[in-house]
């Protein structure tokens, strides 16, 4: 029996890649790191990964930050979930005794992709694979070279920046996007428009990135690097008949009901709010910073903050 993994990527997260063969990172924003977007201060951001114990080879000793009850399970028996504090953090994914291969983009034929538009059933995970799905830096703001402090250099790392709340490293497996969390967003196709220039990119977005290992190896190793200081933490996955399906997520730490700058915003304007910080990484940032917009806005759908019903997008920026 193989043992296979699947990882979810939510919230404020920045794909580093080329989608050549190498290896990628995916970093977690520290918003208080970035400081201000717009004249307006993020709010605290958690990152956080998410596993089923029942997942886990070695659930006593893998040291969740904490465990809280998740839905009943096939035996209805309530399932314990664990969460782990990525804050400040490394991580790195491999399989346990086996050699790293290549790290693959998926890549759809013309036919098998509805993109730019939204797939024609958008219910279907399958028809949302397509990683330009998600926003890619470079068609955006022209330039999508990240700043080379931000990523790794292969060494042990001993601190993150400033900017950076944690950090994932992806060797081999396969990447692609998936089906946006929530169906609200789920056919709408949004545009970024460039101050003062007729020059616009329309496409549907997804909020959801998924990374998937399978090997032959007997498990699967997650292990989770506090870089200043402090245990690492090691999380054990074995064989198993179907996928371990995890999640990492970056999203508000808590819904800011208080702050009237954001309380009187829409979802849509929160998610825009959300991507300007993406610039902030780019080696050389823009003057001006296209953020996403409904093209067609529908209306009633209003909201404070990103925990509930925000929509926040990752985004793809490149080595060089």
């Amino acid at each position: 029996m193989s043992t296979a993994l699947s990882i979810a990527f939510t919230g404020l997260c920045a794909l580093i890649g080329d989608g050549d063969g190498r290896p990628a990172e995916i970093l977690l924003l520290d918003a208080r790191g970035i400081g201000e977007v717009g004249g307006i201060t993020l709010p605290e951001h958690a990152p956080t990964l998410v596993v089923s114990l029942s997942n886990l080879a070695n659930p006593e000793s893998s040291g969740p930050t904490r465990v809280i009850a998740g839905a009943p399970g096939l035996t209805s028996r309530m399932e314990q979930v664990g969460l782990w504090d990525l804050t400040g953090s490394e991580v790195r994914i491999r399989a346990q005794g086996g050699e790293s291969a290549s790290l693959q983009y998926f890549r759809p034929s013309k036919d098998d992709t509805s993109w730019p538009e939204a797939p024609r059933n958008v219910h279907d995970p399958g028809s949302w694979r397509d990683l330009r799905f998600v926003p890619n830096m470079k068609a955006i703001a022209g330039d999508g070279r990240i700043d080379p402090p931000l990523v790794g250099t292969g060494d042990p790392a001993t601190t993150l920046p400033r900017s950076v709340a944690a950090r994932i490293h992806l060797d081999s497996g396969l990447l692609e996007a998936t089906i946006p969390s929530q169906e609200t967003y789920r056919d709408d196709v949004f545009e970024f428009r460039v101050t003062g220039s007729e020059r616009t990119l329309r496409q549907a977005l997804t909020d959801t990135i998924q990374w998937t290992l399978k090997s032959e190896a007997p498990a699967i190793v997650i292990d989770v690097v506090p870089l200043a200081g402090g245990p690492a933490k090691r999380l054990l996955l074995g064989p198993s008949a179907v996928p371990h399906r995890i999640f990492i997520s970056n999203l508000p730490a808590e819904n800011v009901l208080h702050a009237e700058a954001l309380h009187a915003m829409s979802d849509e304007e929160m998610g825009a709010l959300h991507f300007g910080a993406y610039y902030k990484l780019l080696l050389n940032e823009p003057a001006d910073k296209p953020l996403p917009k409904l093209q067609y806005a529908r209306p009633n759908r209003k909201g404070a903050g990103l925990v509930h019903s925000g929509f926040c997008p990752p985004a793809i920026f490149s080595r060089q």
